[in-house]
Formats: structure tokens, sequence, C-alpha cells
């Protein structure tokens, strides 16, 4: 599990360190604060083999279209002259990872590509032979374990209209991780479903739902994908028409289910959800979180979420064993981001006196 993490130039961070993570993270602030770029951040870490995950990280926020742009939309103010570096230490396997992501540049030699038919160049901007063009990304990650360290390389580059990766075939991942972004994704929900239904899990996951729907019997998944709900009528009903409260819920506990001894990141953890669901979510996330050994970071723009955050915690098995969460508030000033660290008694206390935790 993460135990710290050092990111510096990555979108709008330009520098930031955390540390004493525990097994439930939250993490707030204002809007462009940071708080997606940091959950951004663990997820390229927990596989740097995969040169895929960069690309995966813009889709999360919808941008699907492989320009120029595209690669330099995840370094800091856009330069492609700087890199990212994402630094972990990372507890239950006992080793260290730094990732250093810089451009893949390509020369266009404007005199060749003249004399290519077919081919289109722009011949007005201000380079007197060549034009320098950013085509993807080298991912440089070392893995520091018993003092020993190994480095290896990751590429992920455009090729005409098609997106090549060049992975290190002699790199076993050790970890396993999961994102789930801020919106519906029902082709990953089916998707999860299955395999936690193969795992013989779902009864729990209907005990969880039954708290929103009591009268929820049972779930199953059709050959077209779909997942159905049995709440006691003459057929079943697709879960999609039941409420995005009630498939938000399903997929963050799915994913929990699946992900045993592994990581789940949940960006805007409260979307589509009503507040009285919030400690729902929390309680069953507390519950899943120690029973199948995950840790979980997520963000948050929600005082209820906060609240259903602390309150939930309280009540669970898991602040049995003191000390299991934290809750981080980002603030950025100009270039500099800054974290402030609060725990469950300071959470609990700043909660209670009414002090501004967001």
């Amino acid at each position: 599990m993460y135990n710290k993490i050092i990111v510096d130039g990555l979108r709008g961070i330009k520098h930031i360190e955390i540390d004493d993570f525990k097994k439930i993270n939250l993490f707030v602030g204002n809007n462009n604060s940071g708080k997606t770029t940091i959950i951004e951040s663990l997820f390229l870490l927990i596989n740097p083999s995969n040169a895929e995950l960069p690309l995966k990280i813009n889709r999360f926020r919808g941008y699907d279209l492989i320009d120029e742009n595209y690669w330099r939309t995840i370094f800091n103010k856009l330069s492609i002259n700087s890199k990212i570096e994402i630094y972990a230490e990372i507890n239950n396997i006992k080793e260290n990872r730094l990732l250093i992501i810089t451009p893949r540049s390509e020369i266009i030699d404007l005199q060749k590509a003249s004399s290519m038919d077919g081919e289109k160049f722009n011949s007005k901007d201000s380079y007197s032979g060549a034009s320098p063009s950013v085509n993807g990304l080298n991912l440089n990650f070392t893995i520091i374990k018993n003092r020993k360290s190994k480095k290896y390389l990751s590429k992920v580059y455009a090729v005409g209209p098609s997106v090549k990766v060049d992975i290190p075939k002699e790199y076993q991942e050790e970890l396993t991780g999961i994102y789930i972004g801020s919106e519906i994704n029902f082709i990953e929900i089916a998707r999860i479903f299955s395999k936690v239904q193969i795992k013989k899990r779902i009864p729990k996951i209907i005990k969880v739902l039954k708290r929103i729907e009591p009268s929820l019997e049972g779930l199953s998944i059709g050959l077209d994908g779909i997942i159905y709900c049995d709440i006691g009528l003459d057929r079943l009903i697709p879960i999609n028409v039941m409420g995005g409260g009630i498939l938000r819920i399903l997929h963050i506990v799915l994913a929990i289910s699946d992900t045993q001894g592994g990581i789940v990141l949940v960006d805007e953890i409260e979307n589509g959800l009503h507040y009285s669901s919030q400690k729902i979510l929390w309680d069953a996330i507390f519950e899943s979180a120690l029973e199948f050994d995950v840790q979980i970071f997520a963000t948050t723009h929600s005082l209820e979420c906060i609240n259903a955050f602390s309150s939930s915690y309280a009540n669970s098995k898991l602040s049995d064993v003191n000390d299991k969460i934290r809750l981080f508030r980002l603030e950025k000033r100009d270039d500099k981001t800054s974290v402030i660290s609060y725990n469950d008694k300071i959470l609990a206390a700043s909660l209670d006196s009414g002090w501004e935790v967001r």
C-alpha cells in the first residue's frame, strides 16, 4: 500500500509531497486544486510499465482526440521542455518507485515533407528547415527494492492514426488497482460484475444495495451485458433504470471486491449520490476495504460527503484499529500546492466546531 508520494510537473501540480497515507484517504479542496491529479499520479505508479496509463488519465477526463496537444496536456503548463517525476514508497511490497515521463519528439523535415505525394505541412512557421513535433511519451521508471534498483523503459506514440505501445516484457507487476471516474461506465460495471459473480461475492453486494432499495432480492447479468435486478416483480428490470446512486455504489463496491490486496481510486466519490446515501456508501467502503485488504483514495468537494466519511469511520470496525483514515486538504496559490492533513480525531473535532475543512 502507498505510504508516500512526491509529484513534480504533472498537470497543474508543479510540486507536492504527501506522506502518511492510511487505509482510506480522502482528498478535498477547491476546483483546480489538484485533487484529481493526485489520484492520477497514484494510478500511473500502480503499473508504470503500462504506457497506456497516461492515455487513460486523459480519457477519464473525456479527452480522446489524439493529436500533438493530447501529449502536452499532462505536463505542467503544457510545457514539452519539462518532465514529470512521480516517486512513491509502497509498504506491502516493500519497494520504492520513481517514474519519469518525458515527451517523445520527432523532427519533420519540411523539404522532405514537401516532396511527398499527398502529404501536407505547415510552411507558415518560423523554423528554418525542420519542425519539432511531439508524437508520444517515454516512461522511464526505476524500481528500488532491497537496496537494489532496476530501470525500465516504456513508450507510447502515434503511428499514423493509431497508437503503439512498447512495454518491457521482463517486468512483472506486483500491484493491482482500478480508477473509477466521475461518470457511470456501464461496460466496466458489467465486466467487474462478471468477475465478482464467479468469486461468489454478489450476495455481499446485494446486502449493501438493500439499504438503498429494500425490495432488492437478487442481481444477475444478461447475455446483453446488462445487469438486472430482482425486486419482487414478475420480471427482472435493468439496474440502469434504478437511478445513478445505486449504480455508483454498485460500481465502487464491486471494484473493491474485485481488487483484493490492491488499490481503488475514486474521483468525485459523491457524484450521483443523494446525501442520505453517502453514509451507506462509506459504511460499505470501510467494511469492504477491511475485508478485502484494499487501500482507498477518493476525492470530493462535498461537505455532506466529508461528514459521512467521518461519522461512518467512527462507527466502523476499521476504527477498532487505530488511525486508519486521513483527510488531505489541498490548497493552491499561484504555482504552489500545499497540503493540510487531518486524522480522524482532528477531523471530527473540526466538523463539530464548524471549521472549514474543504
